[in-house]
């Protein structure tokens, strides 16, 4: 049989092939496109919109994720670390929503679509692949097709995803957590070890998406193994043992280049930073889980005054799980009581009780006044938010998402027995229930049109772009001391591309932000919003020296060649203020862009002179001391002083040590100049003479023998302040 007598046989064998596996897949095809065609329709106008991106401030942190992380990948550098925000010093992204799977995907949409595009495309496909993973879970439970359709909605369109998608990329990249569930409910139930290999992938995908999910779906399993050893006596038969154990070591092999940079950034530096408050104000009210969502078109202005009460912003409040589903939910927990439905009633319980935090809220109200006494009702949340790893999931109200899978599943079930006890047919009952509970969960979950944001830039920014050469720009209103919740100076820096002194994160490193903290000039300029316009600032900080003056040698030093400042968002006397602080530096006057509301300072190049400036290390922040600047030291700080031209001075300073008699060290250059003691009652001055400067940066290190102490630690004190202390400085001079 010579070649061409046999190709009509293997057409034939590869049609019959494909259509088997057309036949197979044909349900789950028609199910993605309806979520597709549903998703564009409730998403709307998201996806018919043209330079606009969905949501409103978080999401241009995560629209600069995507270009920073195409960026780092293509220079092939680490993703979780970036130079170009918090300059001079960059800031590590470990434990920022940095969503590295999402911004990896993006790169090749980006290339073809561009930044805001690639956005769109994967937010809207967060919603499609979401229903679809909760559509295969709850079909592999029930076997019932229109009622893991129903689930796949639920899950898909519940509110706690469209308040997420305002911002939150990471957190509305559910779309692994039901495809883990179900593989691992396959590694148990069955004996094929692809299962496992399968759940270790998609536990991976979870975890590059939001490290939250990862907490999450290392708690569900822990509950779901344990439960199926109490009711099946299953989880320790060797061969399920050995599954599990193939999934828990595939992972681990598979994850652990990812887990390396948080572990290195948990254990290897000053990581308080990731353990800040939130637990209380970013729980769960009661009340809010049978409240609409405030984004729903008919009842938002009904519920506003409700949510007016809540703790925690929109995304975070937003926990409304639906009536139909509730009803269906209890309805199913009553009416059936198997051992899988009374799972599902336990994951909703649980999860339900973590989201709502530490402390119970209810409108808003976590604390009771019962005669002279302040009550309030804990919740185990404030046991588990004391364990290592599991505090870091701090925005309790995202166990949310547990909660919506769950009962996402127990209607699932509880439609599966309505659909068995109805009659067949076109138009029969089973038919008429589906399409009346799909109608019913889709207007209650209801977020159309959904809000939008334009993301045009700015002109001034095109005009950076095109400039080739490499230095820094401020931005100007900062909020706070020392970060930026203006998110869009960094969505605007992916396309002129130059490095901000400005950052912001949503867990920022305390040594990022030092140099905005302790350098002359900057620290002012950062912090004009904090002066209202009839308080008149002072430019003072412990170093005796004119700030005005020294600012040209500042900007120069450090490269910072522009300064912007968005006039719509500052009062009129607070713009004076960056005008009088930048007196000296500017290369004439500053351009105005009228359309924009953006006032640019041209900072003047010319030499460096001199001048003295708190370093990054060892300094506590600027206190205010009966009107003197003053700062405490750990055991050690430094500052620099930059000269141009070798000198010899005297260096004065004034010093008063904590709670009990130190002494302290000046180093110049690391050369000892002179061990003084410091007393616990009064200021001692104390005068360095002959200190000999050398052309350029001179180091000036304090040093306190003896170390610092903690005002918590000491009994006496009752103090909770868990800073460590050695000695407080006022009045550095050179002479």
């Amino acid at each position: 049989m010579n070649r061409s007598d046999r190709d009509p046989g293997l057409l034939h064998v590869f049609k019959d092939k494909l259509k088997l596996l057309l036949d197979k897949w044909r349900t789950s095809i028609a199910v993605f496109v309806l979520y597709t065609v549903l998703t564009l329709i409730f998403t709307y106008p998201v996806a018919f919109s043209e330079n606009m991106v969905p949501g409103e401030g978080d999401v241009f942190q995560f629209l600069w994720f995507f270009w920073s992380v195409k960026t780092s990948l293509l220079s092939l550098t680490t993703p979780y670390y970036s130079p170009m925000i918090f300059y001079p010093s960059g800031v590590s992204l470990a434990f920022s929503g940095i969503t590295i799977l999402n911004s990896a995907a993006s790169i090749p949409l980006q290339i073809a679509f561009g930044l805001v595009n690639a956005y769109n495309i994967i937010w809207i496909s967060s919603f499609i692949l979401s229903g679809c993973g909760m559509f295969l879970l709850v079909k592999y439970l029930t076997d019932d097709t229109k009622a893991a359709f129903v689930s796949g909605l639920i899950f898909m369109f519940c509110p706690y995803r469209f308040a997420h998608a305002l911002g939150h990329m990471n957190l509305i990249s559910t779309q692994w957590i039901p495809l883990y569930i179900l593989y691992l409910n396959k590694t148990v139930d069955e004996k094929k070890l692809s299962n496992a290999l399968l759940a270790s992938l998609f536990l991976l995908l979870n975890a590059l998406s939001c490290y939250y999910y990862l907490i999450y779906m290392f708690t569900f399993t822990l509950i779901y193994l344990l439960y199926n050893e109490l009711n099946n006596k299953n989880i320790f038969k060797i061969d399920v043992v050995k599954r599990v154990g193939i999934m828990a070591i595939s992972f681990i092999f598979v994850v652990s280049p990812f887990l390396y940079p948080l572990f290195k950034e948990m254990f290897a530096s000053k990581s308080e930073y990731m353990y800040y408050g939130g637990f209380v104000e970013y729980s769960a009210d009661l009340l809010a889980f049978f409240v609409p969502s405030i984004m729903h078109p008919v009842f938002k202005d009904i519920v506003s005054p409700l949510y007016a009460n809540f703790t925690g912003g929109w995304a975070e409040f937003t926990v409304f799980a639906g009536y139909t589903v509730i009803i269906i939910s209890a309805f199913t927990f009553l009416k059936l009581r198997t051992k899988e439905v009374k799972f599902w009633t336990l994951s909703a319980a649980i999860f339900f009780i973590l989201s709502l935090g530490p402390i119970l809220h209810i409108r808003g109200v976590f604390s009771f006044a019962i005669e002279h006494y302040t009550v309030y009702i804990p919740l185990p949340y404030a046991i588990l938010m004391q364990i290592p790893l599991f505090s870091l999931a701090r925005v309790p109200s995202r166990w949310d998402v547990l909660v919506m899978l769950s009962l996402a599943v127990l209607c699932g079930y509880g439609l599966n027995h309505i659909f068995k006890s109805c009659t067949r047919g076109v138009f029969s009952k089973k038919n008429l229930i589906f399409v009346v509970v799909t109608v019913l969960i889709l207007f209650e979950y209801l977020s159309v049109p959904y809000p939008m944001i334009s993301a045009e830039v700015p002109e001034i920014y095109r005009e950076l772009a095109n400039d080739q050469e490499d230095y820094a720009i401020i931005e100007i209103p900062n909020y706070g001391p020392s970060t930026v919740t203006r998110s869009e100076y960094m969505y605007y820096q992916t396309l002129h591309g130059k490095r901000l002194v400005n950052g912001y994160t949503s867990r920022t490193p305390d040594h990022a932000t030092k140099f905005i903290l302790n350098t002359p000039l900057i620290n002012q300029l950062m912090q004009i919003t904090q002066w209202d316009a009839g308080i008149e600032p002072s430019f003072n900080d412990i170093i005796d020296q004119d700030i005005i003056n020294i600012a040209p040698a500042i900007l120069n030093y450090y490269n910072i060649r522009y300064v912007l400042v968005h006039e719509d968002l500052l009062k009129k006397r607070q713009i004076e203020l960056v005008k009088e602080l930048l007196q000296n530096s500017t290369a004439g006057d500053p351009r105005i862009y009228e359309n924009d509301s953006i006032i640019v300072f041209d900072i003047r190049e010319g030499p460096i002179g001199p001048f003295i400036s708190l370093t990054n290390s060892g300094w506590h922040g600027l206190e205010d001391w009966d009107g003197i600047p003053t700062r405490w030291i750990e055991n050690d700080a430094t500052l620099m002083i930059y000269t141009d031209e070798n000198h010899v001075v005297d260096l004065s300073f004034k010093a008063l040590s904590f709670y009990r008699p130190r002494s302290v060290e000046v180093y110049v250059n690391d050369l000892l100049e002179m061990q003084s003691q410091v007393t616990s009652n009064n200021f001692v001055i104390t005068k360095v003479t002959g200190v000999r400067l050398k052309e350029g940066v001179n180091i000036v290190r304090f040093h306190v023998p003896e170390g610092g102490e903690r005002p918590s630690d000491i009994k006496a004190m009752n103090n909770p302040d868990s800073r460590c202390f050695s000695i407080a400085i006022q009045g550095i001079e050179i002479s």
